[in-house]
């Protein structure tokens, strides 16, 4: 057999038969995942017992945060929630002072140019203050653009500024807020939060904590700074714990709250670029119901199942935690010894999934943003390759630990994961040659090529586009916020037209990456900007 016979008669009809199956079961995922949250959202919530709910502290990691520091606080803090139980804290950085002092340098360089243009102010000023002030400047004689800058830039407020401000003169919310303030010590959010950890005490002992006493009955839960919570999300973890328990006798160790990139605050750039970039957060979508939720729900399933060992360590997922609406066992993330670098969310993901450890999900919901520009889908994609493409590592840093999964069952998540990553950089080129090949395979294998690629691509985008208003909707925010803008595609049968286009996208920021590690050059990863 000839190497081009292989590849028809044999690699052909496996990649299509493997296209086939995944678009199926993407498709099936997102609509029970989503119709489980839908129909959640009409069911009227048990109020929690204000002596039996777990304490709560609700983290919110701030850099150059300046716009919705005070909305982000506003929502956090309005939470419903039995008092004194939980907290907020808002944790800034000293990293954004020292950075702000490296840059203030530039400004000279950038005013030389005319015009300045937004794009180079990203790092000096908040993501939606850059157009302003790039407007402000340009309009200014070429004589003035330098002061122009420069004063600007100096009366910017860092998000420490605003948040000692709020910390003040707190907003009246049902929560108490607390506002910590790291030295620069390098790292990225999650030396923030373990920042945070190692002062709980000043955070919840006002209220009437100690950890000796109360670890057992304790969460940290986790937001990205840009989210907006449903104002039932306390009240239906302590839901979910109270109903964990009562099912296995143990809390569990990690609540994912789902988040759904519908949160349109900035709108994206029009032409090619900003259609896919919509395409972009319909991904991440579909990403969060049929991978990342329903992954836990598979996790919570097997972990009740009476089915054998054997059968449940193959179909036993590794779970991808995301840091925005995660809730973490004070015990268990103690034990994982903090949130580990650089994705404090896919590591901690990993690891108690390696440890066996309980891990479900509650129904109800929180919008964050999609992103607006190509440098932050790169910067992202690239840095969750990083996190998710050594699981050994994952492996290795919690082997002390005791774990209920047999060596085989961390054996085959170990390469569950690399067989995950290697599809992420390979799937995608690999498919598409095989629907371009599947001409001369054979019509059966043309049919299948034809409807994985509209399955997978069109089908599902289009199937997302009519679910995310009713996602949206069922998102209550607090009151105070008001109603929230919706993600919403500008060209629609464009966009699915041009789904098929989307997993190329996601190829950019890991290849980026390994083409730098080989020419030797080291690639920092800074904030990943909305």
């Amino acid at each position: 057999m000839t190497a081009a016979e292989g590849w028809l008669h044999i690699a052909v009809p496996v990649l299509l038969t493997l296209l086939l199956a995944r678009a199926v079961w993407a498709f099936i995922a997102v609509e029970m995942c989503a119709r489980w949250l839908l129909t959640s959202a009409t069911r009227t919530p048990t109020p929690p017992d204000p002596e039996a709910v777990p304490w709560l502290v609700v983290l919110l990691p701030m850099l150059r945060e300046q716009t919705i520091a005070a909305e982000a606080v506003a929502a956090f803090t309005a939470l419903d929630y039995p008092p004194g139980r939980a907290a907020v804290v808002v944790i800034t950085t000293e990293r954004e002072t020292s950075a702000r002092t490296g840059l203030r340098g530039r400004l000279g360089t950038l005013t030389a140019s005319a015009p300045l243009e937004a794009g180079r102010l990203r790092g000096l000023f908040p993501a939606a203050r850059c157009r302003e002030v790039a407007e402000t400047v340009n309009a200014a004689r070429p004589a003035d653009r330098l002061r122009v800058l420069t004063d600007l830039f100096d009366a910017e407020p860092t998000t420490a500024d605003i948040v000692a401000d709020l910390a003040a003169d707190p907003p009246g919310g049902h929560l108490p807020l607390v506002h910590l303030h790291q030295p620069d010590v390098g790292g990225r959010k999650a030396g923030q939060l373990n920042f945070a950890l190692d002062r709980l005490g000043q955070v919840l002992g006002p209220l009437g904590w100690n950890e000796d006493e109360h670890a057992d009955d304790t969460y940290a839960v986790v937001y990205d700074a840009d989210a907006v919570p449903d104002g039932r999300t306390l009240e239906s973890f302590a839901a979910e714990t109270a109903d964990h328990r009562a099912r296995a006798d143990r809390a569990p160790a990690l609540i994912q709250q789902q988040r759904l990139p519908l949160l349109a605050r900035r709108p994206v750039p029009a032409g090619p670029v900003g259609l896919l970039l919509a395409g972009e957060w319909v991904y991440q979508l579909r990403r969060s119901l049929g991978i990342e939720l329903a992954r836990v729900r598979l996790h919570r399933f097997l972990t009740f199942s009476r089915l054998p060992e054997a059968v449940r360590m193959w179909l036993r997922p590794m779970v991808y935690a995301v840091g925005c609406g995660m809730a973490v066992h004070l015990p268990a993330v103690r034990a994982l010894g903090g949130f580990p670098e650089p994705m404090e969310d896919l590591g901690t993901g990993h690891r108690l999934s390696l440890l066996g450890a309980d891990l479900t999900a509650t129904s109800v919901a929180v919008l964050d943003e999609p992103y607006t520009e190509p440098s932050g889908v790169t910067n992202l994609h690239a840095l969750a390759f990083t996190a998710s493409a050594r699981p050994d590592h994952h492996a290795a840093a919690i082997a002390h630990l005791p774990s209920l999964l047999s060596r085989p069952a961390k054996a085959v998540l170990v390469a569950r994961e690399w067989a995950d990553e290697a599809a992420w950089l390979i799937g995608a080129p690999l498919a598409a040659a095989a629907v371009v090949s599947a001409w001369w395979a054979g019509p059966a294998w043309t049919v299948a090529a034809a409807a994985g690629m509209l399955l997978h691509g069109p089908v599902t985008t289009a199937r997302l586009l009519a679910l995310a208003p009713a996602l949206h909707r069922a998102v209550t925010p607090p009151p105070m916020l008001g109603p929230l803008p919706r993600t919403s595609p500008a060209h629609p049968f464009a966009m699915i037209a041009a789904s098929p286009l989307q997993p190329f996208v996601r190829l950019a920021g890991p290849w980026r990456l390994i083409f730098t590690k080989v020419a030797g050059r080291h690639r920092g990863f800074g904030k990943t900007e909305r």
